[in-house]
């Protein structure tokens, strides 16, 4: 699993598009469950067709990209309608589909995929012409690759349409140097406050505008970002909630002197005219909101061509705050991506190849200071007898105490990994080096802590304890690190003869 992690990891650091995101799951999808046909399908359920977007096929049967059938006849529109989205059966299941029979479907398993604003965009499925016993297992797989697939098309769709709207405003920015200037500012900002008070600078430098306030929003309540301009906070809000649409926030000219009660208030505490005009102009991705200027205008009429200005800075903003906004989304799935490659699914702790990676640096950080480095290799003895008499679930309760008791007897610094099955480890540095027998010590308290009652989840159990190898190491030369478990390991399996021999 930890393979296929890192494989989709690097899958989706490398994309660039859904169809390189894709593929590569397609490719995931076929492994993990034998099936014939993988494939991506696109649903338009106004038109009521569907369509093959990407197919991996590797057996008899073949689905071919491109293909478009009814909507209605689909195994897809089935089992989204029965939620069941794994069948073995298809003919018993759904005997009367013609598509069905058509292709000799015999095993299909299917998972809808929807956009970020929750609609339906396709299925991602795998289907074969022989019966093929899929794990139920592969349904979090199958969650992780739709999401991920959702996320894309989502921010490809956030894309195009974002280009749309500043291909509109490059047309009125090439007669218009003011609205090339903020979209300037826009693609080089370094940060929020400093591209909106750069915004509002630029308009209180034109002749119409007598203000502009820039203002940051935080859990959706907005605040000046210069100190002075506290005072306009209850203005920004009643603005902003004028402002605020279903589909997010909406271009707003608001004549002052014909406005509400609450705008004619909050703007008689700043000082300003009671005639002015104000504008909103929200940076917002979606309904989620990071800031914006507030535009205060004079006591004329705002002319047509200033008044297409304004919109066009406005959708300038926004093409930078959604750009701002899914940056902000990849790199955080970037990162979920990454711990699921480097932790162990069950016990949450490091996996072997992160273990590799974190003893390089530990070991290379004890040569250059001549820290001891104690390293402890940990079996689980009679594992394998705890699964087979009590079943995998108590197995795995049992493993998760496991790592609950290492983390819990390690120290601050030390590194705890699951290094594969019912092998545990524990990295220390400077631990008892007072003391000549610190490997006996770590051991000992190892053992301690591994062994006795566990209280499971469905049951109670008495365990005698693992087997633990400890050795030290101390030198200028870094050691490799597998080398150095492999060490361990020998340690470990002494300890476990003399248990053996004990127990005879």
């Amino acid at each position: 699993m930890a393979d296929t992690l890192e494989y989709l990891a690097n899958s989706v650091s490398q994309a660039h598009n859904l169809e390189e995101l894709t593929r590569p799951m397609l490719e995931l999808l076929e492994k993990m469950t034998h099936l014939e046909s993988t494939y991506l399908t696109t649903i338009d359920e106004v038109a009521g067709v569907q369509r093959i977007l990407y197919a991996r096929n590797i057996g008899d049967l073949n689905i071919p990209e491109g293909l478009t059938v009814p909507w209605s006849d689909t195994l897809c529109r089935r089992a989204l309608q029965e939620q069941s989205f794994l069948t073995k059966d298809v003919p018993s299941v759904w005997g009367d589909s013609e598509a069905a029979a058509a292709l000799g479907l015999q095993t299909y398993l299917s998972s809808p995929v929807y956009t970020d604003d929750g609609e339906l965009y396709g299925t991602l499925c795998g289907a074969s012409a022989h019966p093929v016993d899929v794990s139920p297992d592969v349904s979090k797989l199958l969650e992780l690759f739709t999401r991920l697939i959702s996320q894309q098309a989502s921010r490809e769709k956030a894309a195009r349409e974002a280009t749309e709207r500043a291909l509109a405003a490059e047309v009125r920015a090439s007669e218009m140097q003011f609205v090339a200037e903020i979209g300037a500012m826009c693609l080089s900002a370094s940060g929020l406050s400093p591209l909106l008070n750069g915004i509002a600078r630029s308009f209180t430098a034109r002749s119409f505008w007598q203000d502009a306030v820039p203002f940051v929003a935080e859990q959706g309540v907005a605040h000046a970002v210069q100190a002075g301009q506290q005072a306009y906070k209850p203005l920004i809000q009643t603005m902003l909630g004028d402002a605020r649409s279903g589909i997010g926030y909406q271009p707003l000219f608001v004549k002052a002197n014909y406005a509400g009660t609450d705008v004619q208030e909050a703007l008689a505490a700043t000082g300003q005219a009671y005639n002015s005009l104000l504008f909103v102009m929200a940076a917002a991705s979606g309904d989620e909101l990071l800031g914006g200027v507030l535009l205060i205008g004079g006591e004329e009429s705002i002319s047509d061509s200033e008044q297409a200005m304004v919109q066009s800075c406005w959708q300038t903003l926004t093409l930078f705050a959604e750009r701002h906004h899914d940056h902000e989304l990849l790199e955080a799935a970037n990162a979920t991506l990454t711990l699921h490659a480097r932790h162990d699914p069950l016990t949450q702790l490091p996996n072997r190849r992160y273990l590799v990676e974190e003893m390089k640096r530990l070991l290379g950080h004890a040569a250059r200071t001549g820290e001891t480095v104690y390293v402890a290799f940990i079996d689980l003895d009679n594992f394998k007898i705890i699964n087979d008499t009590h079943g995998h679930d108590v197995g795995d309760d049992f493993l998760e105490e496991i790592a609950r008791r290492l983390q819990s007897t390690a120290r601050s610094g030390d590194l705890t990994a699951r290094y594969g099955g019912d092998e545990f480890i524990l990295v220390a540095v400077n631990h008892c080096d007072q003391l000549d027998n610190a490997e006996e010590a770590i051991a000992e308290r190892l053992q301690n802590a591994m062994s006795g009652k566990f209280e499971l989840p469905t049951m109670t159990l008495e365990y005698g304890g693992p087997s633990v190898g400890v050795i030290r190491w101390q030198g200028k030369e870094v050691p490799d690190a597998d080398e150095l478990l492999a060490t361990a390991d020998k340690a470990m399996y002494a300890v476990k003869q003399q248990r053996r021999k004990r127990h005879v």
